[in-house]
């Protein structure tokens, strides 16, 4: 195993559920690597009552080291190991923690371990009944979100995200929820706050990892992979040699891209797990976090996006539709279509075409940059495309970055995706004269091919040619 920069030690004076959680990990398909095994032992001890040793566990790695797969089997051996079983999951907003379960629970029907248990995806109710009664569900990291809840264990996914006033709030929404479980189970409950390192901005995570790695308290287990401090988070030797998943789960080349595509603080928080100073996002977590799609269903015309990364690296396109709910505020939903985000620009034209060809719907590309050579190819193949300048791209990126932070409510909403995410944590702006900006694709580092997309479809819709106004069927 990879040596840990802090991890509490194995007891080997106490029994461990590690191996039943090792078993059902094996059942679903992905058997523990090293550090999975060491931690699922030593957090998995029983004292001489037959309860669990530890009530707290702090569990901090860098991405990419099998951290989903080992919360999935943690979580699905606590609802085995007897009846009535309560574990819940959340991350940092509603959505990501939806999201992230319905990830999670694909993996479980996929697996030999699905008739042990049905799986219901109603949005707000989603839920993995086992048939011995117990549940793995996800919620929303609010204070209400758990109120006459009970549980037995609960993972705290993305700590990093929190500020001090959110992170205090779930924790006190947590601790009533699992009074009662030890006389009720039979069980200690555990509760695990799971995260990378964070930034100077992560007021809830960082001092709580500072403390659990002085291991003060005897009941909190802690482990903690990463790069040591004053190592180099640019040498890619140092990031494999200290990495958990590496030779595993990822290798060089994935690290290479990774370096390519991440400023060098990101890359260093992500791959290093090494906390970084300020960001200074344009878009705030919060505000994004907020403009999170509702699940409605879209109605009328739809407009299509498409933009190309810098150097080519990447191409995003994605579709923006009209969306009124029967109560609240009318939107713009914004969604990567599928398909539509690959490395390289080869593959764009051909799928444009064939959403063209299905919706004759206009595509949004602007005419210079990055996307040049494929708003040439897209005229020449005769797509209906919105017309563009230099001055409504300007007014696209304002209402975009307007309407997502809208203090009455956001105008713009977005469905999740991994390229969207990252492309709004690392936008930048680019001032074109007095007042007037753009995305700053060169000044963002790595690509926000998606963001650029999402915005020009956005400001399509309300810019459409008026021989067009299809919807998706």
């Amino acid at each position: 195993m990879v040596t840990p920069r802090t991890a509490t030690p194995r007891n080997f004076s106490r029994p461990t559920y590690g191996g039943h959680q090792a078993a059902v990990a094996a059942r679903l398909g992905a058997p523990f690597i090293p550090w999975q095994r060491y931690v699922a032992d030593v957090a998995g001890e029983v004292d001489e009552k037959g309860m669990l040793y530890y009530n707290t566990v702090f569990l901090t790695l860098p991405r990419q080291a099998g951290k989903t797969q080992f919360d999935l089997g943690r979580n699905l051996q606590s609802c085995l190991m007897g009846p009535n079983r309560r574990a819940w999951y959340t991350a940092q907003s509603g959505q990501h923690a939806s999201a992230k379960w319905r990830e999670m629970s694909d993996v479980f029907v996929e697996s030999k371990l699905k008739r042990a248990a049905r799986r219901r995806l109603t949005n707000g109710s989603e839920v993995l009944k086992f048939r011995n009664g117990s549940e793995f569900r996800p919620h929303p990291p609010t204070e209400d979100s758990l109120h006459s809840k009970q549980s037995d264990t609960n993972s705290v996914d993305e700590a990093w995200a929190f500020s001090e006033l959110q992170g205090t709030q779930l924790l006190a929404a947590i601790q009533p929820t699992t009074a009662t479980r030890r006389m009720l189970v039979g069980q200690q409950p555990q509760l695990w706050i799971i995260s990378a390192e964070g930034t100077i901005e992560s007021t809830f995570w960082n001092p709580r990892i500072d403390a659990a790695r002085a291991m003060e308290n005897p009941r909190t287990a802690v482990f903690d992979f990463g790069i040591p401090d004053g190592s180099d988070p640019t040498d890619l030797e140092n990031i494999a040699r200290w990495h958990p998943g590496y030779g595993t789960l990822l290798d060089m080349e994935t690290l290479v891209t990774a370096a390519g595509q991440l400023p060098p603080g990101e890359f260093a928080r992500a791959y290093g797990n090494r906390r970084t100073g300020a960001t200074e996002r344009v878009i705030t977590a919060e505000a994004w976090a907020g403009a999170g799609d509702l699940d409605l269903e879209p109605a009328g015309p739809v407009c299509f996006g498409a933009a190309v990364g810098v150097d080519g690296v990447d191409t995003t396109i994605t579709v923006a539709q009209r969306v009124t709910p029967a109560v609240g505020q009318p939107y713009v939903r914004v969604a990567v279509v599928k398909g539509g985000h690959d490395n390289g620009t080869w593959w764009a034209l051909d799928r444009l075409k064939e959403l063209s060809a299905k919706y004759g719907a206009p595509v949004a590309i602007d005419r210079v940059g990055p996307s040049a050579s494929l708003y040439l190819e897209a005229q020449a193949a005769g797509l209906t495309l919105v017309d563009l300048d230099s001055a409504k791209v300007s007014a696209a990126c304002q209402r975009t970055l307007g309407g997502i932070t809208n203090p009455n409510g956001p105008t713009l909403r977005f469905k999740q995706h991994h390229a969207l995410d990252g492309a709004v944590e690392l936008a930048t702006r680019r001032w074109i004269s007095d007042g007037a900006w753009v995305w700053g694709r060169r000044a963002s580092v790595g690509s926000i091919s998606a963001l650029e997309s999402a915005t020009l479809a956005a400001f399509g819709l309300d810019n459409m040619p008026k021989t067009v106004g299809f919807q998706l069927g």
